[in-house]
């Protein structure tokens, strides 16, 4: 009796089905996850910007109207008012100027992401401390700040002068986010 070499229709049609299996595991199991394997790497780097960021801010005084030097008087005493409720805001037209913590209200963008900053919100560019664009190595970041009073620390604006402001920061990476962040400045 002579051997016959290769395959039968029967084996060819187990191999494809087995190859069939395999490809459907791989395609709705393992691959969709490869998609997500960047997300902890961009939050990781949306919240260095965002601690960095939120410690620039938080170096600031509490008021524009305080003594930075570390004096005895500080706003809301002694006839020095504290800055309304409706005006806070940046008073110095540069970042390297800003002195209190609502200065940094608005939106802070990088070249991509410019066009995606809130309609009628105060924009400026996302730098380092020295004051250099950081568009090349914080593509697609944008963050939001928002600062107001909050005495009560409820998390909603008291519309009043009082001796907490609370500072929201919102951490847009991309697709991926927003990463939230919030600290209080106390009048001290």
């Amino acid at each position: 009796m002579k051997k016959h070499l290769g395959m039968t229709l029967i084996e060819s049609i187990v191999a494809m089905v087995l190859i069939a299996v395999a490809m459907v595991t791989l395609t709705s199991l393992l691959f969709p996850n490869v998609k997500n394997s960047a997300v902890p790497h961009y939050q990781t780097r949306a919240i260095a910007l965002g601690q960095g960021f939120m410690s620039q801010i938080l170096a600031r005084g509490f008021d524009h109207n305080s003594n930075f030097d570390g004096g005895s008087t500080r706003c809301g005493e002694d006839g020095v008012l504290c800055t309304a409720a409706d005006g806070l805001g940046a008073e110095e037209a540069q970042v390297v100027d800003y002195n209190d913590v609502d200065d940094y209200i608005g939106c802070w963008y990088t070249t991509n992401t410019q066009s995606q900053c809130p309609a009628g919100s105060v924009q400026k560019s996302l730098a380092d401390v020295f004051g250099s664009t950081i568009n090349t190595e914080y593509p697609n970041f944008r963050v939001d700040v928002r600062v107001f009073y909050d005495g009560n620390m409820d998390g909603s604006d008291d519309g009043a002068v009082s001796t907490l402001k609370r500072i929201e920061m919102a951490i847009h990476a991309g697709q991926y986010g927003p990463y939230p962040l919030v600290a209080y400045k106390g009048n001290y």
